[in-house]
């Protein structure tokens, strides 16, 4: 992990969030493990290379930490509200990352499915119900391209209660515990098999 960058990121994210409240966690360590190393988790089940699509990326988790990792994907960060694709922007632009766009926009909007395009994985973390999140994301998921949903402790309930895409695969569960006792989390990963 690049500490300086993250640093850097933390204090932007901190010095923006004091005007536009972007997180409810303000503390240096919270902030290291449960926004940026969380979005780190997901590094091992995502391709080297391709485009990912991160919805309703917020103040920009997991899509900029990913980035910062994996320069070599092209990165896409979806959002409804304007300060948080504002702050996004300002970070791309403060810690010089290439092939990132911050997009302001909503999942379900049709122009905005067609003015993005597919992707090769399309990810979000704990943004929707699953369900619904699985629904909305298909269309802007390429054929064989990956889903990738981050969520909470509940995550077993959630599966067993959502109805899932006859076009999609649930093909991995990884259920993991963020360190020093900050929680337990789950990373389910579809793949798309046919047309949505």
């Amino acid at each position: 992990m690049n500490r300086k960058i993250f640093d850097q990121y933390r204090e932007l994210l901190l010095r923006w969030n004091e005007t536009y409240n972007l997180t409810s966690i303000t503390d240096p360590e919270e902030i290291q493990i449960k926004h940026f190393e969380d979005s780190l988790a997901v590094l091992p089940f995502l391709p080297a290379k391709g485009r990912l699509l991160d919805i309703g990326s917020g103040a920009g988790f997991p899509g900029i930490p990913i980035k910062i990792e994996r320069p070599e994907l092209e990165v896409v960060l979806l959002d409804s509200q304007r300060k948080r694709t504002d702050f996004c922007r300002e970070v791309v632009r403060q810690l010089c990352l290439k092939d990132i766009i911050v997009s302001h926009g909503r999942i379900e909007d049709e122009a905005v499915c067609q003015r993005l395009g597919l992707f090769d994985v399309v990810i979000s973390r704990a943004t929707f119900p699953l369900e619904k999140f699985l629904e909305t994301a298909l269309p802007y998921c390429a054929p064989l391209g990956g889903i990738v949903v981050m969520r909470g402790s509940e995550w077993k309930k959630e599966l067993a209660a959502a109805t899932i895409p006859k076009s999609l695969r649930l093909i991995q569960e990884h259920p993991y515990t963020l360190r020093n006792d900050m929680g337990s989390r789950a990373i389910l990963v579809f793949q798309k098999v046919g047309e949505s």
